[in-house]
């Protein structure tokens, strides 16, 4: 993409005032908080790869006051036309998996503690009423001895 006025391009001008300012493609990665790839794509003037031409441009603008390029000449020399529609990969109809085990697992636990409940009432419900009385004698006789 060419500036209208035959200079460099974006692009250039962008990866031209970052060197001229010795920063690194992720330094300014950094201080965009955007990817490398990303960064490096814009001084390639490929702008489809940085989203929407909204976000494009605010990208390149950002990136132009970082390295001190006046962002009027960066934007002017990319028209809303020029800045291309991103292209995305189609949309796969994926629904989240749902763990399997979440249909199973309240149920189960309900059912298991619902066995333990009867089990416990049945066990409190059979004993003898004498047998710890039965239990404390016998214990008391042998410690005697």
């Amino acid at each position: 993409m060419n500036a209208r006025s035959g200079g460099p391009s974006p692009g250039v001008r962008l990866r031209m005032a970052r060197e001229a300012s010795g920063l690194a493609i992720e330094d300014v990665a950094g201080h965009l908080r955007l990817n490398a790839a990303l960064v490096l794509a814009m001084e390639e003037d490929r702008l489809a790869l940085l989203g929407a031409p909204v976000f494009a441009r605010g990208h390149l603008r950002s990136y132009a006051v970082l390295v001190g390029v006046p962002e009027s000449e960066v934007l002017a020399a990319c028209a809303a036309d020029e800045v291309p529609e991103p292209s995305f990969l189609p949309a796969m109809n994926l629904r989240p998996r749902t763990r399997d085990h979440a249909r199973w697992a309240w149920p189960l636990a309900a059912l298991l503690l619902a066995i333990a409940i009867v089990a416990l009432f049945w066990w409190w419900s059979t004993r003898t009423p004498g047998t710890n009385a039965r239990v404390s004698a016998v214990a008391t006789q042998h410690t005697s001895r």
